[in-house]
C-alpha cells in the first residue's frame, strides 16, 4: 500500500509530464479536422478535409496553413476561407500537389473582395473581415480531389509582438476563422466547413485524469 506522500509526489509528477507534453504541441504544428456547417448529411467519410498549421521550416516568422481531402469519396476543394486579423498576412501559395507540379501552374488565387464563407455568418465570417484564397477557374471540380494537398504561406506580424503560438491560440479560440468550402459532393450539392481542434490536449487532460484515478483506485483496494 502506497502512503500518502507517494500518492501525491506521483499525482505531481503525472500533472507535470502533462505539462510538459502540453507544452510542447503549441509550440509546434497542430492538426485540425473540419465540421460541417451548412447542408445535411453527405455521406462524406469522417474528418475528411484536414488543416495542418506549422511553422515555416526556412522561416520562423512565416506560418504554413496546410489544406488536405483525404475523403476517397465525392468532394473537391476549391475555396479556403480566413478572417482578417492582425496576426499575419497573406504571402503566397507555397505549395501544392504532384497533380501541380509547376508553381506558375498552380490554379489558386487570392480574393479579397466580397471573400464570403457561404453559411459562415454566425460563425464570425463576413464580406467585411474575410478573405478568400479559390481555385482558378472557379469550376465545380476545380480544386483538390482525394490525396490532393495546397499550402498557403503567411508571414507572422512580428512587429507587433505576434508568434506563430499566437496564430494558434486565435484559431483555438475560434478568433482567427478558417473555413472551406467543397463542391461536386455526393448528389452534386455544394457544402461549407469549419475548423474543430485536434482533440489532442483534451485526450492528454483525459489521461493524466485516468492515471491519477488508477492509482487512487489501486491504494484503496
Amino acid at each position: 500500500m502506497k502512503t500518502r506522500s507517494e500518492i501525491r509526489l506521483f499525482r505531481t509528477l503525472a500533472v507535470c509530464a502533462l505539462c510538459i507534453c502540453m507544452v510542447g504541441v503549441s509550440a509546434q504544428a497542430k492538426l485540425y479536422i473540419f465540421g460541417q456547417v451548412t447542408g445535411g448529411d453527405m455521406g462524406l467519410c469522417p474528418d475528411a478535409f484536414k488543416m495542418d498549421v506549422s511553422p515555416n521550416p526556412d522561416n520562423e516568422d512565416q506560418a504554413l496553413f496546410t489544406f488536405t481531402n483525404d475523403c476517397d469519396s465525392d468532394g473537391v476543394l476549391g475555396r479556403f476561407f480566413f478572417m482578417e486579423n492582425d496576426l499575419m498576412v497573406y504571402n503566397m501559395v507555397f505549395a501544392a500537389s504532384e497533380r501541380y507540379d509547376q508553381y506558375d501552374e498552380i490554379p489558386f488565387s487570392l480574393y479579397e473582395n466580397n471573400a464570403m464563407l457561404p453559411g459562415g455568418h454566425p460563425l464570425g465570417f463576413t464580406p467585411q473581415n474575410s478573405f478568400g484564397v479559390y481555385a482558378d477557374p472557379a469550376r465545380p471540380k476545380t480544386g483538390l480531389h482525394y490525396e490532393e494537398y495546397v499550402s498557403i504561406l503567411f508571414d507572422i506580424n512580428v512587429d507587433d509582438g505576434y508568434t506563430f503560438d499566437d496564430i494558434i491560440a486565435e484559431i483555438d479560440g475560434q478568433s482567427l476563422g478558417v473555413g472551406l468550402h467543397a463542391q461536386a459532393l455526393p448528389g452534386g450539392v455544394s457544402a461549407s466547413f469549419s475548423t474543430i481542434p485536434e482533440p489532442l490536449t483534451l485526450s492528454l487532460l483525459g489521461i493524466g485524469t485516468l492515471l491519477i484515478r488508477n492509482k487512487r483506485r489501486g491504494t484503496a483496494q
